[in-house]
């Protein structure tokens, strides 16, 4: 997929309040997935956090899919993508694992945090300091094989 078919994916408010890429977006998470797809799936990742910001609530299935494919790939700059679905409203908070902000690797994840002088460092920080690598890897599987049904 080209880039300039990722403009027919953004997030765009239709008349009833509604996202009218939504169901195109849907379709896109659905293919098959290989390693080259990260920057579509963060672009995806942030299309879903606009959505759930703008929705009257929820996390949804697909917004749910985007951040875990995009956590497959366990790359610690991804922990501010991660944290803005989580707090994009309030279900989605309780909805998103905090297992998404460590994907990347637990003590990779608090290294590269703490070196961020990111807004929300502090509040990263407290959420992710809890786990460790087991944890992450109990959590991978239980997920994988909650997409997999």
């Amino acid at each position: 997929m080209t880039n300039e078919a990722w403009e027919q994916l953004r997030y765009e408010r239709g008349p009833n309040g509604e996202d009218v890429n939504e169901s195109a977006r849907g379709e896109v998470l659905e293919a098959e997935r290989t390693p080259q797809d990260v920057e579509l799936l963060r672009f995806l990742v942030e299309q879903e956090t606009l959505c759930r910001a703008n929705s009257t609530g929820g996390l949804g299935e697909q917004a749910a899919l985007a951040g875990f494919l995009l956590a497959e790939h366990r790359r610690p700059e991804d922990v501010w993508r991660h944290f803005a679905l989580k707090r994009s409203n309030f279900d989605a908070g309780c909805a998103y694992d905090v297992e998404h902000l460590v994907a990347g690797g637990v003590e990779a994840t608090k290294t590269y945090v703490e070196a961020s002088d990111h807004a929300d460092r502090e509040e990263v920080l407290a959420l992710i300091g809890g786990f460790d690598e087991d944890d992450v890897e109990e959590w991978f599987g239980y997920r994988r094989a909650y997409f997999a049904e």
